[in-house]
């Protein structure tokens, strides 16, 4: 028996081989090591199983392979041509420019980060950023009673925004929501959870498809402490529906003396047109929002609302726990400072929503015209959309390269394009795999160029 396992090397072998060094690049000495000892175990194991020796390449293959997936599990460039701006998988909005100049500027050393220069003592995290978003919501309000009581604080997502608000302004009291919008967010995380984790008690009205100001009011108790709005950012209800217009909460919270609290999900500034915030913030009390979404900037939950209850939200323990961290914020800061300068250009989201649809065929025919063994395509109309969870049902007119072979299906294809370096992200439609311009950077189009103008090999 013990000779089945005479082709194992050690695993001081396995480090010096040729291959093993090459293919090990980019990985820690540690990682490595792991993956080895790993791989010979796994071998051991299946020798003990069939009773059958393993040839010493298939080995030193196995271990190269295992090396290979260990590379991919890392972060790394990823090519989207799927068409969907805001790809959740992918890491949503594309930061611009002057944001990773930023992140590199501070990033490499220390910076102000809660110290007030001025006075010398520990300052605010939030301070720069809420300032600016209150300048940029005053901006979009316009001179108002609203605006000169607003105030701004930011936590880690837009979860967490809903999560600290409503425990800090509702806990241990009730907050109703229409049975319509208690939705399920990305990773199956529901707003009733969320609600739950707050301490608040949920109330259901109305139905799933129709909710009126009669089955609020009817809700409200001396318990009531808020009503609660959430945006449908991932689904569109159509048919046979009826929702109440915030305009109408606000009047029914005032008359009644209870919040009306609102979670947009997506949160729209200029230039693109819903769930606009300062809309939301024209009624209601507290209004909760990404930062990584329509904002095109980094993954965060703004809070904003009436000062005297952001001042609330600010001394609430949990707030700690949810805060920021200071890499998001530089890069908020300057995602800010473009949406205030309106360099909307300078953002990626908003150019690539903006592209024309016929620079977008353009770049699709050139795609085609380097196609190489094994792939065949033709230029088809297709559709972009803003993907996650932002602006449902909605499109953008766009081009794809509907990609084939007669080697490999449709599904074989997208792997294929999916293990190319750097991998190439499409979607599979009417079985053609489509890659769509739109929402791959030109910097990354001689990749693109390369890897189908190598073909199948």
């Amino acid at each position: 028996m013990s000779n089945l396992y005479r082709h194992i090397p050690a695993v001081n072998k396995v480090l010096a081989d040729p291959q093993i060094i090459q293919v090990s690049q980019g990985l820690s000495s540690v990682e490595v090591t792991a993956v080895v000892r790993s791989t010979l175990d796994q071998l051991r194991q299946e020798i003990a199983a069939r009773e059958e020796a393993i040839p010493q390449q298939e080995i030193m293959s196995r271990i190269a392979l295992e090396l290979e997936t260990s590379k991919k599990r890392k972060f790394q460039p990823v090519i989207n041509a799927t068409g969907v701006l805001l790809h959740t998988n992918l890491g949503r909005a594309p930061l611009p420019q002057v944001a990773l100049e930023r992140l590199r500027a501070l990033g490499e050393g220390y910076f102000n980060l809660e110290l007030d220069l001025r006075s010398g003592a520990r300052g605010s995290r939030y301070a720069s950023v809420a300032r600016l978003f209150n300048l940029l919501l005053a901006a979009e309000l316009g001179p108002s009673d609203t605006t000169s009581s607003l105030d701004t604080v930011i936590v880690n997502n837009n979860a967490g925004a809903v999560l600290v608000a409503l425990k800090a302004l509702t806990a241990g009291q009730e907050v109703i929501v229409s049975r319509g919008q208690l939705v399920e967010i990305g990773g199956g995380f529901r707003v009733p959870d969320v609600m739950a984790a707050s301490g608040c008690q949920l109330k259901e009205v109305g139905t799933t498809n129709r909710t009126r100001v009669t089955d609020y009011a009817a809700a409200i108790t001396e318990q009531t402490k808020a009503i609660l709005l959430v945006h449908p950012s991932n689904y569109a209800m159509i048919g046979f529906t009826e929702s109440t217009p915030r305009e109408e909460l606000a009047q029914l919270a005032q008359e009644r003396g209870i919040l009306l609290i609102e979670d947009i999900g997506s949160g729209a500034f200029e230039p693109f047109a819903e769930p606009l915030v300062s809309s939301a913030l024209k009624h209601s009390h507290i209004v909760t929002y990404s930062g990584d979404k329509l904002f095109g900037g980094p993954q965060a939950g703004i809070i904003s609302g009436r000062k005297d209850l952001v001042d609330i939200i600010k001394r609430d323990p949990l707030l700690r726990a949810l805060r920021i961290d200071k890499l998001s914020l530089i890069a908020l800061e300057a995602v800010l400072e473009l949406h205030l300068n309106k360099d909307y250009k300078e953002l990626p989201l908003c150019a690539m929503a903006q592209l024309d649809p016929s620079h977008v065929k353009q770049r699709a025919e050139a795609w085609q015209s380097q196609l190489g063994p094994g792939l065949q395509g033709e230029v088809v109309a297709a559709e972009s959309t803003m993907g996650g969870g932002s602006l449902p049902g909605e499109t953008i007119a766009s081009w794809a390269l509907a990609l084939q072979s007669p080697k490999l299906s449709s599904a074989e294809l997208h792997e294929w394009l999916r293990r190319r370096n750097p991998p190439i992200m499409g979607r599979i439609v009417q079985d053609r795999v489509l890659l769509d311009p739109r929402t791959v950077l030109d910097s990354q189009d001689e990749s693109v160029l390369a890897i189908l103008r190598g073909g199948l090999k």
